[in-house]
């Protein structure tokens, strides 16, 4: 597992957009309101995390009639997404990808990995299935672990408790995963250990799944009769004068 080293020591606050499953291609995808959030993170100088299935990229062995069904072949969807993005990544907001199961498809079928191909032509990092970043801002440290996530959960509370899980593989204070396109955020209170000062003290980890940009009627959810979910993405501020961590979700 490899360590994404951030230095914002010269900032006094950073806000992180987890940008979860657009399925840039598929017919329910909200372009419109992908557009408003690139726009604003582009305005505000939010920094922007692909968390994967940035495209729908359906094939011949995908379940269902995908293949049929998205409005673009996946050469076009690639170039739509990074159209999309090109005002974060002119800024150098745009931070990195991580691969989909969407996008492990194509790896799959032909070992063409456009997880890759988005970091190669943003310029930016690819962090595969998961990774831990180190954030420094202005004084304060963070521990962040991202993944796209793996899971067939249907119910909020089971959802959630995957990305609770995630705390069993790594140490981290927030832990944010994609895939189960919903918006959810839990806290967890507990007491840690000062071991400069012995004594112990109030502490959190923050859990989040990280949304998608998929409407409901006419979608896959919408067929196997599953609930509608809010459209958007995660946002993660962080600051730099205390130790504090708000979470948009």
């Amino acid at each position: 597992m490899r360590v994404h080293d951030w230095d914002k020591r010269d900032e006094e606050m950073i806000t992180l957009v987890l940008q979860g499953d657009p399925h840039v291609g598929a017919k329910t995808f909200d372009e419109e309101s992908f557009q408003e959030d690139v726009a604003r993170a582009s305005d505000k100088g939010y920094f922007w995390l692909n968390m994967g299935d940035a495209l729908e990229t359906a094939t011949r062995d995908s379940v269902g009639a995908g293949v049929y069904e998205q409005s673009e072949i996946v050469d076009k969807q690639l170039e739509h997404y990074l159209e999309l993005v090109r005002p974060l990544t002119d800024k150098g907001l745009f931070v990195g990808s991580h691969m989909g199961n969407h996008e492990f498809r194509l790896y799959k079928s032909a070992g063409f990995d456009l997880s890759k191909q988005i970091s190669r032509s943003t310029g930016t990092k690819h962090f595969g299935d998961g990774v831990v970043h180190y954030i420094r801002v202005g004084g304060q440290n963070y521990v962040v672990y991202t993944t796209h996530g793996s899971s067939g959960a249907r119910m909020p509370h089971t959802k959630i408790k995957v990305a609770i899980d995630l705390e069993k593989m790594v140490e981290a204070e927030i832990y944010a995963m994609a895939h189960l396109h919903t918006l959810s955020h839990h806290v967890r209170q507990y007491y840690a250990f000062d071991k400069r000062n012995r004594q112990l003290v109030r502490a959190e980890r923050h859990f989040i799944i990280t949304g998608s940009y998929l409407t409901h009627w006419g979608s896959y959810a919408h067929q196997k009769g599953m609930e509608p979910s809010k459209i958007g993405s995660a946002r993660i501020r962080l600051y730099g004068d205390k130790k504090k961590i708000q979470v948009m979700a």
